[in-house]
């Protein structure tokens, strides 16, 4: 730590390495990193904390490249194999810091308890944990090798949040935040449209597989308005026999193969497993001698047992969270019995509800499967809806948008990124040098805000 280090990114880069080791456990600090944080979090009190949090505050830093007599020496690359002339040099370089400014995103986060004193402290930059401070353990004697590291790139940090938060009180650090950010941290939307129009392999996917024939059939079903549960009718009795029965419907119509097995076997050999004790085949919580088959009152009993719990009876396309397909049994007599009792509903308005078992079938990210479930059990005559059925049709006929997450953010669960001005965003990407030559100018991004002004 002899090194006089400057706040330019390759030496940033170079103390972001003393905290490679990835989750920091919260740990007495010393009183050198206490001393830094506290010059830190004063320059941060300007700015209130997200709203999200009564705790935290993050800023984007943009720090100098430098020039390449910043960077790693020619002759230590060269030493350790990595370039051999110093063209190889120059590119390695242009490579790492593409442009003029390199951007991180610093988070500080702090907590008191209930007397009022100090808690917790925490420091994030870019991907990386500096400090996860608890102050009821004192102060540790030595901060760890990385001490001296933290120290110094803390001091650096309060240097540019200073500058930020001067920008922020002059107005200018949104519009060189929002103008020069790189796209691969930013979050936006695409129309699905403009996708198939520059690809139209984007098309085909978004067909996940299904024949024009289960597409049509798909969207006269929903011309129709019969993906209404008040239009569907209901099931007065039901048994699980009636249940598996609508599994191997759908199964057969996914193409899956079911060949002379009993409806039960289909059940077990494609659904999750985890069946609540109706079949006698699960185990654990799910354990039990199951139940009559054929028996509307076994299946009443065993539906209506809330008792137990647990399991995944309905997951038929057993997957993982997004990659799996419901076939819910659905019954009014709960939900119409809460109604009365909160005094939503009267008695006499409740018995004019439709009442009874029918299905719904989730799976958006299955689209081909939970699409060929719905149009069979429609066109076996039971009372079915498909949840999501308006953003997958959506999807088919690409009127919806595909969200752009930023490449730190798994394309997965990012619903709650988006603005409901885009409506439910049910597919994501991220977008990297090839798709911005491609795609670039019909992609919309979304302004970017950090904390603000008190």
């Amino acid at each position: 730590m002899e090194e006089d280090y400057k706040l330019i990114a390759p030496d940033i880069d170079r103390l972001l390495r003393y905290f490679e080791r990835g989750y920091l456990n919260p740990s007495a600090p010393s009183e050198r990193i206490v001393s830094a944080m506290e010059s830190l979090f004063r320059a941060f009190a300007p700015l209130a904390p997200l709203e999200k949090s009564q705790e935290v505050k993050v800023l984007w830093i943009a720090v100098p490249r430098g020039t390449i007599e910043d960077y790693d020496s020619f002759e230590d690359l060269k030493s350790y194999g990595e370039v051999e002339t110093y063209e190889e040099y120059e590119a390695l370089w242009h490579e790492d810091y593409p442009e003029p400014l390199a951007w991180y995103e610093l988070i500080v986060s702090e907590s008191f308890n209930r007397g009022g004193e100090l808690f917790h402290r925490s420091i994030s930059f870019g991907d990386r944990i500096i400090v996860n401070a608890v102050f009821d353990m004192g102060l540790a004697e030595h901060g760890g090798y990385s001490e001296s590291a933290a120290v110094t790139l803390i001091g650096l940090l309060t240097t540019a949040a200073e500058d930020a938060i001067r920008k922020l009180e002059n107005g200018t650090y949104y519009d060189e935040l929002n103008a020069l950010l790189p796209y691969r941290f930013k979050t936006g939307v695409i129309k699905r449209s403009a996708l198939w129009e520059k690809d139209p392999e984007w098309k085909e996917n978004a067909m996940d597989g299904l024949d024009d024939e289960t597409i049509n059939a798909f969207k006269e079903l929903m011309a129709s308005g019969a993906n209404d549960a008040d239009k569907i009718g209901r099931l007065e009795t039901m048994t699980a026999n009636d249940f598996f029965r609508a599994c191997s419907i759908g199964y057969i119509a996914c193409g899956y193969d079911c060949g002379d097995l009993p409806l039960v076997d289909q059940y077990d050999k494609y659904a999750d497993g985890r069946d609540e004790g109706l079949t006698g085949r699960g185990y654990g919580l799910n354990e039990g001698p199951g139940i009559d088959f054929d028996n509307p009152a076994a299946w009443e009993q065993w539906y209506f047992d809330r008792s137990r719990g647990g399991g995944h009876p309905w997951e038929v396309i057993r997957g993982g969270n997004s990659t799996h397909v419901d076939l819910v049994v659905c019954n009014d007599r709960q939900s119409l019995d809460y109604k009365v009792r909160i005094g939503e509903l009267t008695a006499e308005e409740a018995a004019k509800r439709p009442c009874g078992f029918c299905f719904a079938i989730a799976g958006k990210h299955r689209q081909r499967e939970a699409v060929s479930f719905y149009v069979a059990l429609s066109r076996a005559g039971l009372p079915v809806i498909l949840r999501d059925a308006d953003e997958i049709l959506a999807r088919f006929e690409g009127s919806d948008y595909v969200g752009i997450v930023p490449h730190s953010v798994i394309p997965k669960y990012c619903e709650s990124m988006f603005p409901a001005k885009y409506g439910v965003v049910i597919d994501f990407m991220h977008v990297y040098d090839e798709e911005m030559e491609l795609f670039g100018d019909e992609i919309e991004w979304l302004l970017i805000t950090t904390s603000a002004l008190r």
